[in-house]
């Protein structure tokens, strides 16, 4: 596959979820940049006050750790609600996208197109997995750049106004470095919940009705067998509970493994996302791609 079709590829499957994918991500960068001007514009007097106060002892502190720790705090807490909005629109995508194609037929369509059905496979899995979450992740770094511009107007009319200057702390802040370490941290997050999206993409291909019950039903029971057997043969542990709870949670000691010094706090994501990419989960999801592109070979109707 050329990249002219690749490209018109993607912009098929971002056709169908235009309005989702363009209007979800603005309403939440509105929200982001209106609350905290909306906060300021009814602020009471002691409050402001107050905050004057602090700004005047910040004006005063040296650079150190604790503004950067800080800093990427703050970036990362801003890319949250579009990654946690991203995610939810991701698994929907991939439980609809080869769902959908079959219920109104234009699979038989697409399929005259010089594409095959490993390169559509392909496709959707690469916009499902980087391209939506890509969306999300921009207008995060838009609604951080608006942010950065605010808070220099804001830095602006303290020091013209207020005598106060916060020019200096500026500069332990590393926001573009904190930004390329979210961006590259969407590569592990990927990989990492590989085996989730492939999964999802094999019960839309085979489901021929709720394919949202076909994804969930097998894990549910296959849960409750396993539980039950546990119980009734008084087995210490159960197995498949254990993986998935092991692979898709972090809990306090997956942080603790990955937390060795504060200075590299920034990298903790990174670090956190690479220790959960396991080459046997890969491998899993490697092969459910493999039964969708089957199914989809070999089964294309309802």
């Amino acid at each position: 596959m050329n990249i002219s079709l690749l490209t018109m590829s993607v912009k098929k499957e971002l056709w169908e979820f235009n309005k989702l994918l363009l209007w979800v991500p603005i309403i939440i960068l509105t929200m982001m940049v209106a609350a905290p001007l909306l906060q300021l514009m009814i602020i009471e007097d002691y409050q402001w006050n107050g905050l004057l106060n602090f700004l005047t002892q910040l004006q005063h502190r040296s650079l150190d750790e604790g503004l950067a720790q800080f800093s990427f705090a703050a970036i990362q807490g801003l890319f949250i609600p579009f990654m946690v909005v991203a995610v939810i629109i991701q698994l929907y995508y991939f439980l609809v996208c080869l769902f959908d194609e079959r219920r109104d037929m234009s699979i038989y369509f697409w399929r005259s197109m010089p594409i095959s059905d490993a390169a559509t496979i392909g496709t959707k899995l690469f916009t499902g997995a980087f391209v939506i979450p890509g969306i999300f992740m921009l207008a995060a770094t838009v609604t951080l750049l608006i942010a950065i511009l605010l808070a220099a107007v804001f830095c602006l009319v303290l020091s013209s106004g207020y005598d106060i200057s916060l020019w200096h702390i500026w500069g332990s802040f590393d926001i573009f470095s904190n930004i390329l370490l979210i961006w590259l941290s969407l590569f592990p997050f990927v990989l990492w919940l590989f085996p989730l999206f492939a999964w999802l993409m094999l019960m839309s291909m085979f489901a021929n009705k709720a394919p949202f019950l076909w994804a969930l039903l097998p894990i549910i029971m296959l849960v409750l067998v396993e539980a039950f057997i546990v119980h009734y043969f008084n087995f210490n542990s159960s197995f498949f509970i254990q993986a998935l709870t092991d692979y898709f949670g972090i809990n306090d000691n997956t942080l603790r493994d990955n937390f060795t010094h504060e200075s590299a706090m920034h990298l903790m994501p990174m670090k956190v996302l690479m220790s959960k990419v396991s080459v046997i989960a890969v491998a899993v999801g490697a092969g459910l791609m493999y039964l969708t592109y089957w199914l989809r070979v070999n089964r294309s109707h309802l």
